[in-house]
């Protein structure tokens, strides 16, 4: 994935989505960890979750679609930013800027972004 600007990254069309995902720390598949997507939108995903990632992080997100016909959605990328939630010392706030896409997760983005046009 082309590397955006700091503006390009903040201007990108976010979509709030609320849901769980599992995820894999630096290609570690032993450990999963657990969190709530919040937002996302092509390039990244917003997460919070009970696990405090690094810094350049490398992280390997699924998103369970729960439908038969329709494959998880599985994305990589790089942690840009991991911040403790103010209220609540057990949850983080986590930013994923993508490198990789699977296609399943493009599709699904693409249709939802046409329909909030």
């Amino acid at each position: 994935m082309a590397q955006n600007s700091v503006e390009d990254r903040r201007n990108c069309v976010r979509i709030p989505v609320e849901t769980l995902i599992t995820f894999t720390i630096d290609n570690n598949n032993d450990k999963t960890f657990h969190g709530t997507s919040q937002n996302l939108c092509s390039n990244g995903i917003y997460i919070t979750t009970n696990y405090a990632a690094n810094l350049n992080d490398q992280i390997k997100i699924t998103l369970d679609t729960f439908e038969e016909n329709i494959e998880p959605l599985i994305a990589e990328g790089k942690v840009v930013r991991c911040k403790f939630d103010k209220k609540n010392a057990d949850l983080f706030h986590i930013s994923v800027e993508f490198s990789e896409t699977h296609e399943n997760w493009i599709q699904v983005f693409t249709d939802t972004t046409s329909l909030a046009s």
